[in-house]
């Protein structure tokens, strides 16, 4: 409750969290570029970034855990990925992202695709309120 008191008294700059994740080292990087320019586009503050470089299959991605933690830790508002099947692939695995993002009060923003779209294809189109 006090932390909402406190956003309405002063100026508010979301903070933000870019997360990436690809196989190919080349688009990783480009894509990071491009999320996090869309994300100042946006009035974004971005006060971290993560990646993670192999495939979707990938076990062990230090980049999520590191915006798990921050999430975790109430030092971000939003994250911005491309779209959301960087989060996870299985639709119980994004959905448990995503509940947990909003428990902590952080929103999702997607740059390549429409948020609800990308929801919808998941089948997670009521997980969000």
């Amino acid at each position: 409750m006090v932390m909402h008191q406190e956003k309405e008294r002063v100026l508010f700059y979301p903070r933000a969290w870019v997360y990436v994740i690809s196989r190919d080292r080349h688009r990783l990087a480009e894509q990071k570029l491009e999320t996090l320019q869309d994300a100042q586009r946006q009035g974004l503050e971005v006060i971290g970034t993560s990646e993670d470089l192999c495939g979707r299959r990938c076990i062990w991605r230090p980049g999520l855990f590191a915006l798990i933690r921050a999430v975790r830790s109430r030092r971000i508002d939003v994250v911005v990925v491309p779209r959301l099947s960087q989060l996870a692939v299985h639709r119980q695995w994004l959905g448990w992202l995503l509940r947990m993002f909003q428990k902590h009060d952080v929103t999702v923003t997607t740059t390549e695709s429409e948020l609800r779209y990308d929801l919808y294809r998941h089948g997670l189109d009521g997980v969000l309120l």
